[in-house]
């Protein structure tokens, strides 16, 4: 299993994201990505009638979600924040989703949680340290099959 990135999304926006290798050679917007993939998520949600979408498959990729709630500082209510994680698909999807994307995910989020749960969310200057606890959850499933023998020979 390899991640290739993570990130976390809250109200369409990427609030704190790590790439490890990338997806497309397209230089797409992050903005529009992050709200396109919050959208996919909440309109699986409502028209299956589901409480949570585990992960969408596509041709190379699969990317994983786990949906929480936040409490903003400017909001009364906890809003909806997303954690996902892009991989490499494989034979076992399921079992890896299962036994280690989402819990690394859940992870994730509970850290975010502790430490910025009733602040301002909308300063996203404010996350850029948080990429090195997705790093740190994520550890060596970031790299591929030959980064990890590069390491162990060299």
């Amino acid at each position: 299993m390899v991640i290739r990135e993570a990130g976390i999304l809250f109200r369409g926006f990427t609030l704190a994201q790590a790439s490890y290798h990338k997806t497309t050679e397209l230089d797409i917007d992050n903005d529009l990505r992050s709200s396109l993939m919050t959208a996919l998520v909440n309109f699986a949600e409502g028209v299956f009638s589901v409480d949570s979408v585990e992960y969408f498959e596509m041709k190379k990729f699969v990317i994983s979600f786990i949906k929480d709630r936040i409490k903003p500082s400017d909001s009364d209510d906890p809003e909806s924040i997303i954690t996902y994680a892009i991989l490499d698909k494989e034979k076992k999807l399921g079992k890896i989703i299962k036994k280690m994307v989402r819990p690394s995910l859940t992870k994730i989020v509970h850290q975010f949680k502790l430490k910025y749960d009733g602040k301002n969310l909308s300063e996203i200057s404010q996350f850029r340290d948080f990429k090195q606890e997705l790093d740190n959850i994520f550890g060596t499933d970031t790299k591929t099959i030959e980064q990890k023998l590069k390491g162990t020979f060299f």
